[in-house]
């Protein structure tokens, strides 16, 4: 499930560095867990209308905050129980049916969009709008290599002769190709979606949302 690394379960890749960021969020988090259905629903609902119109990064703070807030309400299943108005213009998700925001990561030629709310596929990428689907492709497979560096086996680093010089170099791709990922394709698809979140980092490669300047 490709979402945010600081909001996502630790991995077998993370360094211990990075426990105490996961459990901050989850305390974070727990903020949300206290509202009852009715006033989660109202933040919600009131901070979609807030995003509409923009691609935010994924690591902006609003979007954290919203994040947090969305996984509470997927588990309370707050959505199902119409307790807010979904803000116009957007529709109901197939996969949770919570208001519609996706978010486009490293892999949406495989997963499509991804759903902010149950972090599930939102969009296929086959039912991605057929303009939008090059550009896309070409970026993906672009990104697809940069990204592997950082998994390269043994062979592989051995044969780079230099894998750290092998890493930064991708490191300072990976910069480039997420800046015209958040720059340049995510508000192209707010021509279809109210609002698009874009991943603005690539943990494997130690590329922070810091180092992604628009």
């Amino acid at each position: 499930m490709p979402v945010p690394a600081t909001l996502a379960a630790v991995s077998p890749e993370e360094t211990e560095s990075d426990y105490p960021l996961d459990r901050l969020w989850k305390e974070y988090g727990g903020a949300f867990h206290d509202f009852d259905d009715l006033t989660l629903a109202r933040w919600l609902a009131q901070t979609l209308a807030q995003l509409k119109g923009r691609a935010w990064r994924a690591s902006h703070p609003l979007l954290r905050a919203f994040q947090l807030a969305a996984e509470s309400g997927h588990e309370r299943q707050v959505w199902l129980k119409r307790l807010a108005s979904t803000p116009s213009p957007y529709v109901e998700a197939a996969c949770c049916r919570a208001p519609a925001l996706p978010l486009v990561t490293r892999d949406v030629r495989e997963a499509g969009l991804i759903c902010l709310h149950c972090s599930e596929t939102l969009v296929a990428f086959d039912d991605i709008p057929e303009a939008l689907q090059p550009e896309l492709t070409a970026w993906a497979a672009a990104y697809a290599p940069i990204h592997q560096v950082a998994h390269w086996d043994d062979r592989q680093r051995k044969g780079a002769r230099n894998y750290d010089q092998a890493c930064e170099s991708a490191a300072q791709e990976a910069e480039r190709l997420l800046a015209h990922l958040g720059g340049h394709l995510a508000p192209k698809l707010l021509e279809f979606y109210p609002a698009v979140v874009w991943e603005d980092q690539d943990e494997c490669l130690e590329v922070r949302p810091e180092d992604i300047p628009l």
